[in-house]
């Protein structure tokens, strides 16, 4: 246990993970340098052979262009056996165009075909017209055959037809054909795998007597430079942990760990002076944490107020979510039963009476409905999409879509677009929605019919260019003393149980993201007038790009 103990001590160190660090770094750097020249040195080798097999190619082809030209076929396979005795040499051969091995200094293949889709025909025969000229390093492939264990590299020649050979007596073939064979030259790299094996073992070699020096070296320089001042710097911190005040750290040093020995003498001297100082205050603690502790209870009633308000927020937004789809089919069934009562119960008191009591199921589940919509927009609050707009059109869209509702009400509305610059960034929904509230509280305002009018008009307000509309009605009017609460969620004035007083609240809310500002004007019996105020926000060439959009689209 003593062993482990100090084993698990020391490698716990700064000194040691530092270290560590370093030497892996170093391991890593040598790694890849080791593993990029062995790489290089691959491929230059690679390539010099490549060129090398290429002139030797070349030089075979021209050796036998005299014995081909002539039809000497017994003095062309002597000399290509003569030529694949030479060290280095695997094989030569010929084939035709066809892929039939002609000529070959392995006679057991001759009359042979060779696959044109392999990767060394592949190049040429990819398409339906084979290439009549392929780049020299697109003629060399590496492989091992499998009667040997070290690589072979392998250099195909086009063998092209020359006007010597297509006027030739001893050929049958014309001038249109561009190439009559191929010259396979396979060459041995046995000596180069060995010169790269060698090559690789002398850079191991060499980087691991580097990388075991730069360790020693490594080793010195972190004991010396950080693990003797990290160990005085800690027993003076494990004396100053014990309580003695009195201790210092002896290390002359002019680098950080000086500074910081320095830095720790002047913090043990404070701590010194400032314990002398906690006894001289510790009689008066005791007030202050009470009065702290006051101040935290405050603050704690605050944050609990907030937590109650925000619990609400969700449980409206589950309740809502809970109640909206069995509220939707209340009303779908609602309406699928009325209409097989419609079909197939004869007319009668009886029947009227369950169409009346199913429309009452549809109409109070409906009005659930909206409670439910209210409620979920209030609690969700909703995320602003603005973009430009006319505000105009959306007032116009607002009266439409309650046009319905105005009918029914018997009251007589009034459109009065004043603005003549109407564009402004907005979110057009939430606008929309607002509107559409405002507008139905005004017609519901005025059970017996009236007079709905609703204004836009340009102004300034705060020395900055805004909109304005006003929703004015002539219905029964808002008292005096509710009026301040009008804006506050789940207050309401119907006293009919229509909703749940969280209309004004979201319109409110939709009023306050536009950074703009709403305003009531009531009185009993003569009718009510809530004008809203918006900012344009506005960057320059909005108002002439929405005039041009509406050129475009009307013309």
């Amino acid at each position: 246990m003593a062993d482990r103990s100090g084993i698990r001590s020391v490698t716990s160190t700064l000194s040691f993970k530092l270290f560590v660090v370093l030497f892996v770094s170093v391991l890593l750097l040598f790694s890849v340098n080791a593993a990029l020249a062995s790489r290089f040195q691959r491929q230059n080798l690679e390539t010099l052979v490549k060129t090398e097999a290429y002139r030797t190619s070349d030089l075979i082809r021209q050796s036998l262009f005299s014995s081909m030209l002539a039809n000497e076929r017994e003095r062309t396979y002597d000399m290509i056996v003569k030529m694949a005795n030479e060290p280095g040499v695997e094989r030569i051969r010929i084939f035709n165009k066809r892929g039939e091995i002609k000529f070959s200094s392995d006679d057991r293949e001759i009359g042979r075909s060779v696959d044109l889709q392999a990767e060394a025909c592949y190049v040429c025969h990819a398409s339906s017209d084979p290439l009549t000229a392929v780049p020299s390093p697109e003629r060399a492939r590496v492989f091992r055959l499998t009667r040997s264990d070290h690589r072979v590299l392998g250099m195909i020649n086009p063998i092209g037809n020359e006007e010597s050979c297509w006027n030739a007596a001893c050929h049958a073939h014309g001038d249109d054909q561009s190439v009559l064979g191929v010259l396979d030259v396979q060459m041995s790299m046995q000596t180069a795998d060995e010169a790269l094996a060698a090559g690789r073992r002398h850079t191991v070699e060499v980087a691991v007597i580097i990388i075991l020096l730069s360790s020693l070296l490594m080793a010195a320089i972190v004991y010396r430079a950080l693990h003797v001042p990290t160990q005085k710097l800690r027993h003076g911190t494990e004396a100053l942990t014990a309580g003695n005040l009195d201790v210092e750290i002896d290390l002359k040093r002019s680098d950080e760990l000086g500074a910081l020995a320095v830095s720790f003498n002047k913090m043990a001297r404070s701590l010194k002076a400032a314990d002398q100082e906690l006894r001289e205050w510790s009689q008066t603690l005791e007030d202050r944490v009470q009065e702290k502790t006051e101040a935290l209870d405050e603050v704690n009633k605050q944050m609990i107020q907030v937590e109650r308000t925000a619990s609400l927020g969700r449980m409206a937004a589950t309740v809502a979510h809970e109640l909206n789809n069995p509220l939707s089919g209340i009303v779908t069934y609602a309406k699928l039963v009325a209409k097989k009562v419609e079909d197939r119960m004869p007319e009668g008191r009886d029947r009227e009476k369950i169409l009346e009591h199913l429309d009452l199921v549809r109409s109070e589940s409906l009005r659930c409905g909206n409670i439910v919509r209210d409620l979920l927009t209030y609690a969700r609050g909703g995320q602003a999409q603005f973009e430009p707009a006319r505000f105009n059109d959306i007032v116009e869209r607002a009266l439409k879509l309650v046009a319905h509702h105005i009918q029914l009400g018997q009251v007589r509305s009034a459109l009065q677009l004043e603005s003549r610059r109407d564009a402004l960034i907005c979110d057009p929904e939430q606008l929309l929605q607002a509107l559409v509230a405002l507008l139905v509280n005004a017609v519901e305002a005025m059970p017996e019919g009236g007079n709905l009018t609703v204004r836009t008009w340009d102004g300034e307000a705060d020395g900055e260019e805004r909109l304005f509309v006003s929703v004015r009605d002539t219905g029964v009017g808002i008292p005096r003393e509710v009026q301040p609460h009008i804006f506050d969620p789940f207050f309401s004035t119907k006293s009919d149980a229509k909703g749940v007083g969280l209309g004004l609240a979201v319109v409110y809310g939709i009023v306050q993201r536009h950074e703009g500002s709403i305003s009531v004007d009531s009185k009993r019996g003569e009718g009510t007038t809530f004008v809203v105020t918006l900012p344009r926000h506005l960057v320059p060439g909005v108002h002439e790009a929405l005039a041009a959009q509406e050129g475009t689209v009307g013309s």
